[in-house]
This record gives structure tokens, sequence and C-alpha cells, in this order.
């Protein structure tokens, strides 16, 4: 039988491995795409700097694909295996909080 393992790719990885690397990106949001270095990144959005000295400031849910023109930047860099705990640390209690409702769930 053949052994494979899965990596967990998301957006998010992608923008923080660019932002690491000082790669230029291309997001595609809402049909258009937007060129830029990732100068902040956090899990709501993104700020990305573009060529023309711009800001575009992102929501990450608005991001439908992200294009990275330097992949070869992101060689050698250590994986997370999917389902992998090695880089896990336990919560002690206190710090955990719950999430806000968004403005749309809140009842009326």
């Amino acid at each position: 039988m053949a052994s494979f393992s899965s990596t967990l790719y998301t957006i998010g990885t992608a923008l923080s491995r660019a932002q690491d690397s000082e790669v230029a990106v291309d997001l595609l949001v809402t049909g258009q795409w937007i060129h830029g270095h990732v100068s902040a990144l956090d899990g709501h959005g993104v700020v990305l700097h573009g060529d023309d000295d711009e800001l575009s400031i992102i929501r990450m849910g608005s991001i439908d694909a992200v294009k990275v023109g330097q992949a070869a930047a992101f060689e050698g860099r250590p994986q997370v295996e999917a389902g992998s705990t090695e880089s896990a640390h336990p919560m002690t209690s206190g710090q955990a909080h719950p999430m806000p409702a968004a403005a749309a769930d809140r009842a009326v």
C-alpha cells in the first residue's frame, strides 16, 4: 500500500508565508485580482500594500484565491500535518473566551 500525508493549506497559510518571505501575492476578491505585499494579517483580514503605494484592507472571507509569484520561497519551511498536535498547547482555564455573535446573527 502507498503511504501518503496530507497537509492543510489555507488562504491564511499562504498569506502568512508570503508575509514571512516578503513575496508579492495576487488576491482574487469579488472577481478582481489585487496585487501587493502583505503588510499585516490576522484572522479577520489582511492589509495589502500595492506597488503604487496604495493600501488595501480586505476581509479574509472576501478572498476567493491567492496566487504567489515566488512559490520557491515557500520551500524548505516545515509543514504541519493535518491533525498533528506537535505545536498544540493546552489552554489553562480562564484563557478561553466565547466569540461574540456577528451583527447579522444577533437577535433583534
